[in-house]
């Protein structure tokens, strides 16, 4: 069968870099403009035979006549002494698209071949320093003032399969972060918080009018109202909340969780994204981070939320209301008293509202736990109640969601400063004032308010101050009414 020159060229180019796959980055390069500059010389030949026409003419009707007077074998004969024949428009674009379809194959084989151990892979922190000072601390074993570490969090996020035509993803995350300790051996520790790996169910290449389905199995914060799903570094006050934190609320949980949204409104020129209706549901050992599971029962988590669909310039843009639930048993043990079956209930209600510069939210918490009564030895049942209000306004546009704000720096002096005013109240058991939480030390209900101002230097870096206030519906000796001021310095990387 007859074969140009043109298809010889390509059969032996292609020949020639066949062991490519193999070949490093720097080679590979070097080959294709190789095959750059002959694709450059063919195109060069085709310009002088086109301009032309008579020569190009001759040369066929001279092919023409020879088909009809020669057997093949004679053709190829005559080919090869006659020379190369001359290259035309369709042999130079086939040559391109073999090209490319090369230049293809070897990076999916170079993908294939190469380990990529660290694809996808980001080292983030936070570190929180912090100093506080009362003026009137009655609590065992507590100074009035001292120095602290709220936070010292490390931790790795990345990919380990990425869908390149859908998006459905799964990716991992594991971090550790300082505690205190003070059993004698030893004043600090660190950790494991995350540890979890993450499926995203729907696609996440088909823009922000998706909705949002991931499953995450691992141990991991919970999806209970507002406060305890922030991470550390996007908390917005100092101290965490009394309710959430005395009730277990912040602790980390082993076990697997749903989360998805759905009906999303979207507002590209603002980067805003908020669906109609977000769901959470899980299943999780209910016993805290790194433990062993102590009994056969499980905690049942719920949640769910609404968000207003209304335009984004309207004043009730991001005005959520969500209500959580948890289901739990907990082992109890003492005073010759055994319950692997105790009750551990969570109930919770929240709005937020969010409309730069001001903002306001509010969390109802309640909680249900037993606990063994010493004195008469019985198993009773400890009625808890929380409320959270925050109010907040920001000065400055530095983290308003704009799209005139992605060209910004982070490394300048304050363009946003934030004040804000927080009510906590808590009840440890509403039903019987001279109940002891162990958790708290403390009996009794008791307010805290706090007023706080956020110097943020940039997204990654804030400073804070806070007031606190505390007033006690019982006093005793370990808790009278104080008054406390709390500074510190936040950095994330």
């Amino acid at each position: 069968m007859k074969k140009t020159s043109l298809n010889l060229a390509v059969a032996l180019i292609l020949s020639a870099t066949s062991q490519l796959s193999f070949a490093s980055d720097a080679d590979l390069q070097k080959q294709l403009s190789s095959l750059k500059q002959q694709i450059d010389s063919l195109q060069q030949r085709l310009n002088a035979v086109e301009a032309q026409p008579q020569t190009k003419a001759a040369v066929v009707a001279l092919l023409n006549d020879s088909v009809e007077s020669y057997s093949s074998e004679d053709i190829e004969a005559s080919e090869l002494a006659a020379g190369p024949t001359p290259a035309t428009s369709d042999d130079v674009e086939g040559l391109r698209a073999d090209v490319e379809n090369y230049k293809y194959d070897q990076s999916r084989q170079y993908e294939r071949q190469t380990v990529k151990s660290a694809r996808d892979t980001t080292l983030f922190g936070t570190v929180q320093l912090r100093a506080n000072v009362q003026d009137n601390n009655t609590a065992p074993n507590t100074p009035k003032s001292t120095f602290d570490i709220g936070t010292a969090l490390l931790g790795v996020r990345g990919n380990l399969f990425k869908d390149y035509n859908e998006g459905k993803n799964l990716d991992y995350q594991a971090s550790f972060g300082y505690s205190k300790r003070n059993d004698g051996s030893n004043n600090s520790n660190f950790n494991l918080l995350d540890a979890y790996l993450r499926y995203h169910v729907f696609s996440t290449n088909g823009g922000a009018e998706i909705p949002r389905l991931n499953l995450t199995l691992g141990q991991q914060l919970l999806p209970f109202g507002l406060d305890v799903q922030s991470p550390e570094d996007l908390r917005p006050t100092i101290s965490t909340a009394s309710a959430p934190t005395y009730l277990g609320l912040f602790t980390r949980q082993n076990g697997l969780i749903v989360r998805g949204d759905a009906k999303p409104f979207v507002d590209y020129g603002a980067n805003y994204r908020a669906p109609l209706f977000e769901y959470a549901i899980g299943v999780t050992n209910g016993n805290g981070s790194n433990k062993t599971d102590d009994n056969n029962g499980k905690d049942y988590i719920g949640r769910v939320a609404f968000t207003l669909p209304v335009d984004y310039a309207s004043w009730l843009r991001e005005f959520k209301v969500g209500a959580s639930y948890i289901k739990g048993e907990a082992k109890l043990s003492g005073s010759g008293i055994t319950d692997n079956k105790a009750k551990k209930d969570r109930l919770g209600f929240d709005i937020y509202y969010n409309h730069a510069p001001f903002g306001v939210t509010y969390e109802y918490l309640q909680g249900k736990t037993d606990y063994i009564n010493t004195a008469v030895p019985a198993v009773k049942e400890a009625k808890a109640e929380g409320h959270t209000f925050t109010a907040f306004y920001t000065l400055g546009d530095q983290f308003y969601n704009s799209i005139k704000s992605n060209a910004k720096f982070d490394d300048f002096w304050p363009k946003s400063i934030q004040g804000y005013y927080r009510y906590d109240s808590y009840n440890p058991n509403k039903n019987q004032k001279d109940y002891l939480d162990t958790a708290s030390g403390r009996i009794g209900e008791y307010d805290i308010h706090s007023l706080g101002l956020n110097l943020f230097f940039a997204q990654t870096t804030k400073f804070q101050l806070q007031l606190n206030h505390y007033i006690y519906d019982i006093e005793a000796a370990a808790q009278k009414d104080t008054n406390e001021l709390q500074a510190q310095f936040q950095y994330t990387f």
